[in-house]
């Protein structure tokens, strides 16, 4: 009885190979027809979602997420709020209830206007801030291309701070001896590198932090598009390591207000508007949303600059008449007062 089990799987087995042979020969040939840009965009995005591991747990969770910040109106209200345990203090609500999963190997964009959220989400996953309620969760190295000088310290030389970064980043010191020597090259800072950074321009320090992060080899990367570093064949040489990164299968996570580079750099978007997850799709999907909301904004400013347009001129009509009628007033009250003297003279003589 088992053999004929083991036969009738055994012949199963064999006819499913084939099928799917004959489905893959076909989805090839299809492909093949298609015109040589389209195909070569389905094969592109072929090769990045093969870099997704789904099969793994999400490099990047966060689970009804939602993160207040206090508002003090003087230092004087902040320092009271210490030993009030904030009552009465105002709140800003800069995420609400944000759930998402990132998985390793996505490059998802953050797109939104500004106070919508995206810094407070990098902030969450780079542990500089704390979420107020909620949960998050981050698995893997990252490496945050946002705030590149912190940890710096003055005195110490480019190369010692190489070290103090890297320990402060979780690596150890053979791990730093590693990559410290890619660090200089790709900072290329010179003789600066053994000199203490108080004699570094903000550029030359930027440019170290930049060299650090990038090399540290990161399970996830941070990118804020408003970064600028150094002059422009520098920028170009950071780009170019980013998409390394990308093609090496690095989570990375994506600021940008740029289409273009959105497009260019990510297989996903997510866009924030006021704390909480609008759109949560493809690239395009979120950009036509927001676009559309920027538009429906754009709108409804015009419309009030119209009605205050509107309302402005109504006042300076009813002003330009209101100063009509004071003059005719005028004009009335001297003629009767001219009338009246002339009157007077006749009665006289």
């Amino acid at each position: 009885m088992s053999e004929n089990i083991n036969e009738n799987t055994s012949t199963a087995d064999t006819q499913s190979i084939q099928e799917k042979a004959v489905l893959t020969n076909a989805a090839e040939a299809s492909v093949s027809e298609l015109p040589p840009e389209q195909a070569t965009e389905e094969n592109k995005e072929t090769k990045e979602n093969d870099k997704i591991r789904y099969d793994l747990p999400p490099a990047i969770e966060f689970e009804n997420v939602t993160k207040r910040y206090f508002l003090y109106g003087t230092e004087r209200s902040r320092f009271k709020a210490m030993f009030t345990n904030n009552k009465g203090v105002k709140e800003h609500p800069a995420l609400d209830d944000v759930s998402f999963k990132i998985y390793p190997g996505e490059s998802v964009g953050f797109i939104g206007r500004n106070g919508a959220g995206k810094s407070t989400i990098l902030k969450l996953i780079t542990g500089v801030s704390y979420p107020t309620k909620g949960d998050i969760t981050v698995r893997g190295k990252v490496a945050a291309l946002l705030e590149l000088t912190a940890g710096f310290s003055a005195e110490m030389t480019g190369r010692e701070n190489i070290a103090l970064k890297g320990l402060l980043l979780g690596l150890t010191e053979d791990d730093v001896a590693e990559i410290e020597d890619d660090i200089v090259e790709f900072a290329d800072l010179g003789e600066y590198i053994d000199q203490p950074v108080r004699t570094y321009s903000s550029g030359m320090k930027m440019r170290l932090g930049f060299a650090i992060n990038i090399n540290i080899r990161p399970d996830i990367l941070v990118v804020d598009e408003a970064l600028s570093v150094g002059d422009a064949r520098f920028r170009k040489k950071c780009r170019k390591a980013i998409n390394n990164l990308i093609a090496q299968g690095v989570t990375v996570l994506f600021v940008s207000h740029s289409a273009d580079a959105l497009k260019s750099t990510c297989n996903r978007a997510i866009y924030l508007k006021n704390g909480t997850v609008c759109v949560d799709g493809t690239v395009e999907e979120a950009l036509e949303k927001y676009n559309a909301d920027i538009e429906e904004i754009k709108r409804i400013r015009r419309e009030k600059k119209e009605a205050r347009k509107r309302k402005r001129q109504k006042r300076l009509e009813a002003k330009r008449k209101r100063e009509e009628k004071e003059r005719l007033e005028r004009e009335a009250a001297a003629s009767i007062e001219s009338e009246q003297a002339s009157d007077a003279g006749s009665n006289e003589v």
